[in-house]
């Protein structure tokens, strides 16, 4: 066991005491210098053996420069703009980075622009004095792949220290803000835990310190643990104080095809930050045109909040439009580019053909005819199964028979089968219509009916059609006095077009509720799965919640409506086709709409959602509808997908095994946006397969919007470091400390104590304290 220190420092201090002593009582007649020259030899002397007998040695230590870490936050809040006060040092900064980069400046352009301008003079002045070593960070910390700038390399073989900089500054210029979640504490561990064999001097970190997990990660929690190992947090604040205001309008949605005159409802979705409460205009117009066609005042919602928007709008020219729905925020919005979408829409003047069936000429019937036979956009057809024969020479728009040929559906857009006797149709007319709806894309409106309707459907290709079980159904009777009020649901207030008898949905809910009772009603019990209800009754119930008076389902291509009433007629009551012709031409140009895409169509492109979190994969699939299109190629389909004002990227697609008629193919990490996809392979005589979709920033990455100041700032207090602005952030080279040298490499120890040099210089001193002693005349 080693002696104490302090022990060896007495007996040391006894021992210099005692030669001093011994040569002041031996050499008192001597004179001060040559009794200081025999103590001197005597102490040398003594202190050599005491190296001898301690096995002294001589260890040679190589030493590298002390490291700083660098951290760059790439998390999602670092892909938000901010707005700095005018003529600010960091407002001109953002200026200069945006005619650099020409786009628009987020944070983290904002820190490589830091690092790297001039050439990286920042991290030179940082080199001169240190190993610098870079790491990105999110949820946690990574180094950059290419390497540490100033760390001993003799004994590797590298490139040269200029070349491997310029692949440094080019890696932090790729970097992007695609971290879900931001965590600077753990990741600040993450740095120290690397570094553990060498504490840095400091750690540089450039960042909005906003901690989007829990407080637990912020900045601050680390600060003292990182104080006791010596190293100081130097912080770059990037980001406003204040929120970024900001207005994203998103998920617009329009029907694709519309009639002159019919109204074309643009519903969409709009977040804000830093408008909560004020009046915000939505404006509507066509594409490079500045005419507003139509406008409407909406309150922002609360910071983070979304609130449904919508606007209709009719078109009273037909034609191929651009539509661009926008709104209008303050000059101080830090991202104006998400303001507004386009959406196309053909708008079309040729008429709807369609066919009116029934057994005999119920009101529901004649009122229906008048209609059709009034409106002219709508070709109709009309066919009652118990007429003499003379009706059919005698009404204008009256047939004789049903079609049975497949062609002569197939120049049908619509079918309306009110009480049909299918008894007295064949099995084969059927049948196709069955397959006018799933295979042609046809519609088919339904309206039940005391006799035939659905009650006798049971066991014909017509059941199938049906959005419901037939067996759970209940006919009422003859007469019934109870009258009630059907009850529009959410699908039928928002989700179609069939019930916007008003200007808004305020007044067209306001006026569903004035139109008269009804009296009749066919009960159904069970829905079938893909079943939509619209309007339901008020009070009664069956298996599936309240019963259903008006439904819908898509029935394979087409679509089938379903009137579980046949007393719409009603609504005519003082008001004419006021309601009654509005609703129902509504209900015809909707389910036509599918019809008349398809005729223009010879494939479809599509996406598996319409909203991705970043991160996730983007599946296109593209089906053909004529298949004389469908490329020989298993990979003979592209598609090109373009973000709003920048570059493309193309993918191709392969064909699935399970459908030859469909291709499909994947693109992963899309950055945030909102992106346009269409058919770019094989080319298309008419306009090619298109799609929209967005990519969205993790919610909680934009829930805190402004640079947490206060945080960062009591992270570098405690930690003896200091937090600096974009105003002050030339001064960070020169307060950064020297550190402690990094040890990089100990050579094996070479013994002294038994070295003939020492033995030599320990003869040698003896030898010349006796030969002064003998000529001075001591004894």
């Amino acid at each position: 066991m080693p002696e104490p220190h302090w022990l060896v420092l007495v007996i040391s201090i006894a021992i210099l005491l005692f030669v001093i002593a011994i040569y002041r009582r031996d050499g008192s007649q001597l004179r001060s210098n040559n009794r200081m020259i025999l103590t001197g030899l005597r102490l040398a002397v003594v202190g050599l053996i005491l190296g001898l007998m301690t096995e002294l040695s001589l260890t040679i230590e190589r030493t590298g420069l002390p490291i700083v870490a660098v951290m760059i936050d790439t998390s999602a809040s670092m892909s938000l703009q901010d707005q700095y006060p005018p003529n600010s040092k960091a407002a001109r900064l953002v200026d200069d980075v945006a005619r650099e980069t020409g786009g628009q400046v987020n944070r983290l352009t904002i820190a490589q622009h830091l690092l790297t301008r001039n050439h990286g003079q920042l991290l030179e002045e940082l080199q001169r004095r240190h190993q610098i070593r870079i790491y990105h960070f999110d949820e946690t910390a990574s180094a950059l792949e290419s390497g540490d700038l100033g760390q001993d390399r003799a004994a590797e073989a590298v490139t040269s220290a200029k070349d491997q900089f310029s692949a440094i500054l080019k890696e932090i210029q790729q970097l992007q803000p695609d971290g879900d979640q931001t965590r600077p504490s753990p990741a600040t561990k993450k740095v120290l835990g690397d570094l553990r064999g060498a504490a840095p001097a400091a750690i540089v970190l450039l960042t909005d310190g906003v901690a989007t997990v829990s407080d637990t990660d912020k900045l601050s929690t680390i600060a003292e643990t990182v104080r006791r190992k010596g190293v100081q947090l130097h912080l770059i604040g990037i980001g406003s104080d204040s929120s970024a205001k900001d207005l994203n309008l998103y998920d617009t949605l329009v029907d694709e095809v519309a009639f002159v005159g019919d109204p074309m409802l643009f519903k969409a979705k709009l977040r804000s930050f830093g408008f909560s409460g004020k009046k915000i205009s939505l404006e509507l117009r066509k594409e490079g045109e500045r005419d507003v066609l139509i406008t409407q005042d909406i309150t922002a919602p609360a910071d983070g909040q979304t609130v449904d928007v919508e606007l209709s709008y009719a078109s009273e020219i037909a034609g191929e439009f651009d539509y661009v729905l926008e709104v209008r925020g303050n000059a101080d919005e830090t991202n104006p580019l998400n303001n507004a979408e386009t959406r196309h829409v053909s708008v079309r003047e040729e008429k709807i053909r369609v066919l009116l069936v029934d057994s005999a000429p119920r009101y529901e019937f004649r009122f229906l005819k008048q209609l059709l036979e009034r409106d002219k956009s709508i070709e109709v057809s009309t066919l009652l199964q118990d007429a003499d024969l003379e009706y059919s020479q005698e009404d204008r728009t009256a047939i004789s028979h049903f079609p049975v040929k497949k062609e002569d559906l197939a120049r049908l857009d619509v079918l309306i089968l009110g009480d049909l006797a299918p008894a007295q149709l064949s099995n084969a007319a059927l049948e196709n219509v069955r397959e006018f709806v799933r295979e042609k894309g046809g519609s088919v409106i339904f309206i039940a009916g005391p006799q035939f309707n659905p009650v006798t459907f049971a066991g014909t290709p017509l059941e199938s059609l049906l959005p419901f079980e037939l067996s759970s159904i209940r006919m009422p009777g003859d007469v019934t006095t109870e009258n009630f009020h059907p009850v529009l649901t959410l699908e039928g207030q928002k989700g179609n077009s069939l019930f916007r008898l008003g200007n808004s949905e305020a007044d067209s809910q306001q006026i569903w509720t004035s139109l008269p009772n009804f009296t009749w009603l066919v009960e159904i019990s069970k829905l079938k799965p893909s079943a939509r209800v619209f309007a339901e009754h008020p009070t009664k119930n069956g298996a599936n919640g309240r019963l259903p008076v008006i439904l819908m389902q898509q029935a394979g291509a087409g679509k089938v409506l379903f009137h579980a009433t046949d007393e719409t007629w009603r609504w005519r009551f003082r008001t004419g086709d006021l309601y009654h012709g509005r609703y129902w031409i509504q209900a015809i140009r909707y389910l036509s709409r599918s019809r008349l895409i398809g005729k223009d169509r010879t494939a479809e492109l599509t996406v598996d959602q319409l909203v991705y979190q970043r991160g996730q994969p983007t599946t296109f699939r593209v089906k053909f509808v004529d298949e004389r299109f469908i490329p020989t190629d298993a990979d003979g389909v592209a598609v090109t997908v373009e973000r709003k004002g920048e570059g493309r990227q193309t993918i191709k697609l392969s064909r699935l095994r399970e459908l030859p008629t469909s291709f499909e193919g994947q693109m992963a990490r899309l950055p945030e946006g909102t992106y346009h996809g269409w058919v770019s392979q094989p080319a298309f005589n008419e306009a090619p397969p298109s799609v929209d979709f967005r990519v969205e920033i993790p919610q909680r990455e934009l829930l805190r919007r402004g640079m947490d100041r206060s945080d960062l700032q009591i992270a570098a207090t405690t930690s003896h470091g200091r937090l600096y602005t974009l105003d002050d952030v030339d001064q960070l080279a020169n307060e950064i400390p020297r550190g402690t040298p990094v040890p990089l490499e100990t050579d094996e120890p070479i013994p002294l104590w038994n070295r003939w040099e020492f033995l030599t210089l320990l003869t040698l001193l003896l030898s010349a304290e006796w030969l002064l002693r003998k000529r001075w005349k001591l004894t």
